[in-house]
């Protein structure tokens, strides 16, 4: 892990000392690429696991189950910071 974090310190800082390249500012389309080849290359590999396919439906389930819980919280928080921040007082 700490290799990890050295290369990505060391990519920082050399981002910062060549930024104003032309060559650097030019790199958003080849990143997209990358990682859709990256994804593909998941895809390909998820795919090719027979136990993550013959599991697909528990992994789902779980999935579902997972989403569900963090929508309802995310609702709960917004909800109740709305009406603890900027629910307007009625004046009788």
């Amino acid at each position: 892990m700490y290799i990890f974090i050295s290369i990505m310190l060391c990519g920082a800082v050399i981002g910062y000392f060549v930024r104003d390249r032309k060559s650097v500012q030019k790199t958003g389309t080849v990143i997209q690429v990358v990682v859709c080849a990256l994804l593909y290359m998941l895809g390909l590999s998820i795919g090719s696991n027979r136990f993550l396919i013959d599991h697909l439906s528990y992994f789902c389930g779980q999935a579902a189950f997972i989403a569900f819980m963090s929508l309802t919280g995310s609702l709960l928080a917004s909800w109740l910071v709305f009406h603890t921040f900027f629910r307007k007082e009625k004046n009788s």
